[in-house]
């Protein structure tokens, strides 16, 4: 599978499925949202991050995330190269918020420089052939002293057992190459990439699901995700894990 290509096609076929369908394999993204949400407002309290920011999400989907800060006052701007899906994150954006949403290629921003106070590669590195450029490119558009936040899932045994093996089994319908593992990334290689961005890391912690808990059984035996699956964070990076950096 060295040669397999990341599938991020199966994007365009979701529709209201990112929002609705909670049995199919989208409901662990929905699920790991929950829990990003709770520690991007964490570092943005935090790092003094006012609640009037601009904040750039890249990879944005179906706007999980965008529009759950959007309740919070900040303004969102959400790209993302599945036009469907921005259509739906449209569609479900809070009322009166401020929310942009475009379809658009990652590596090629249609924003200035030194243009947002915080931008967030939230489940997105693991996409992309060239992660590297894309955190330069996302660098490009951040203000100095902004915030940049990712998430992405380690490169180990345990990942790609969880993360492609067990997803695949979990979700019935899971489409083909959802993940990769040669497209993970280790801690280090990505902060050599922060480096190279002019970011300086600053914070890292891991998240994997709460296997202790009757939802995982749930979904294990039915073989679909259980609405109630969750997500919990932990000091151990062999799964996922979140950080953030600043850029100098």
């Amino acid at each position: 599978m060295a040669n397999a290509i990341i599938n991020n096609a199966f994007y365009d076929d979701l529709d209201e499925r990112w929002y609705n369908d909670d049995g199919h394999i989208i409901g662990l993204l929905k699920a790991e949202s929950r829990l990003k949400a709770v520690y991007v407002r964490e570092i943005f309290a935090r790092e003094n991050v006012s609640a009037h920011a601009k904040v750039l999400d890249i990879g944005c989907g179906a706007g999980l995330i965008s529009n759950k800060l959007a309740v919070d006052g900040y303004e969102m701007f959400g790209i993302d190269q599945s036009a469907s899906s921005v259509a739906v994150a449209e569609r479900h954006a809070p009322k009166g918020s401020k929310v942009h949403y475009t379809a658009g290629n990652a590596f090629e921003l249609p924003y200035e420089d030194n243009s947002f106070d915080a931008v967030m590669l939230l489940d997105f590195l693991e996409h992309v052939e060239e992660p590297g450029r894309a955190i330069r490119e996302a660098s490009r558009v951040l203000k100095p002293g902004g915030i940049i936040l990712f998430y992405t899932f380690n490169r180990t045994f345990i990942a790609g057992l969880l993360a492609v093996k067990a997803v695949e089994f979990i979700a019935k319908d899971c489409p083909k190459n959802f993940h990769l593992l040669r497209m993970f990334i280790k801690p280090g290689e990505l902060n050599d990439m922060l480096k190279l961005a002019g970011i300086k890391g600053l914070d890292l912690r891991g998240l994997r699901p709460m296997i202790f808990h009757w939802p995982f059984l749930a979904s294990v035996l039915g073989r679909k995700v259980h609405k109630r699956f969750d997500f919990k964070f932990t000091s151990n990076l062999s799964l996922g894990y979140m950080g953030f950096g600043k850029k100098d």
